[in-house]
């Protein structure tokens, strides 16, 4: 990250994970204010999204019976909504509705497997209907970055435009504007000669991979761990898109991954191969990255 810009950091535990804010400001008592709203809506937003808590809307919506509604939050609709939409982008390599394939491959007991179940959103009441049960949802593909889009809308609203934004120990990264005129967040992924840095303005990245937690990310289609990449890398204008699309690229296949690209603009993936000598490929066409040759 640039160090010769001062900024103040501010960090917060919530959805299992680490959030930091890193300001670019010298008004310590303001970004403080800032960062405690920032918060709360954080601890908001965890105690909606949160599977495992099971008064948590998410939760009680995926216990629901076919045929039956519930009316959620505007948080918890919206980043249910565009789960689905990306679900659908992606082709259906990214999956809000796999809790019980994850469960199984965790060993939890009466992990429940399966066809999965269909839902029917109304956005003029924010209800959701059970079309066919169970659901079983788990947004936390695509939550840390949801929450990260909501902090921002927070911090221009508070007047703070320069911020790095961070979930995950760096696996998801919203900026902002750069921590000063001219500059951007510089942003390193990779490691050893795959290494590279990305200048990051007003554009998000979403890290996936087995490094960190093991082969936690499944394949949709066949619920077994995804075979696709080794690590990937997704670089988007929203957190949540970055994050859910990165996960989309672990499953996907090159021209696959060339093709949601193509549909989505301002997308940029990087993938690393599970063979160790291939180098990584690039795809999209934001202006900081030079695509791989089909």
């Amino acid at each position: 990250m640039i160090a010769t810009v001062p900024f103040l950091i501010h960090r917060h535990e919530a959805m299992a994970t680490t959030f930091e804010l890193r300001l670019a400001t010298d008004d310590a008592r303001y970004a403080a204010q800032a960062a405690a709203d920032c918060f709360a809506r954080l601890d908001r937003l965890h105690a909606l999204l949160n599977r495992h808590d099971e008064a948590s809307e998410i939760a009680r919506l995926s216990r629901l019976p076919s045929g039956e509604t519930l009316r959620l939050e505007a948080d918890t609709f919206t980043c249910l909504r565009l789960a689905l939409d990306l679900h659908d982008l992606s082709g259906g390599s990214f999956d809000p509705a796999l809790a019980g394939p994850l469960d199984a491959q965790r060993g939890a007991p009466n992990a429940r497997t399966g066809p999965r179940g269909r839902l029917e959103l109304d956005s003029a009441t924010f209800t959701v209907r059970v079309v066919d049960a169970p659901v079983g949802l788990d947004l936390g593909a695509i939550g840390k970055g949801y929450a990260l889009d909501c902090l921002a809308e927070i911090l221009l609203d508070w007047e703070l435009p320069r911020a790095l934004l961070i979930a995950g120990e760096g696996s998801s990264l919203l900026a902002l504007n750069g921590p000063a005129e001219g500059l951007a967040w510089t942003i390193g992924i990779g490691e050893g000669p795959a290494a590279r840095e990305i200048p990051l303005v007003r554009h998000a990245v979403g890290a996936s991979g087995f490094a960190v937690r093991g082969a936690h990310i499944l394949d949709p289609l066949t619920s077994a761990p995804a075979t696709g990449a080794r690590r990937a890398w997704a670089i988007a204008p929203t957190a949540a898109v970055a994050d859910a699309l990165s996960t989309a690229a672990m499953v996907l296949a090159p021209g696959e991954i060339a093709e949601l690209c193509a549909l989505a603009p301002g997308l940029g993936i990087i993938t690393e191969s599970c063979d160790p000598d291939a180098a990584p490929r690039v795809y999209g066409s934001l202006p900081f990255l030079q695509p791989t040759p089909p």
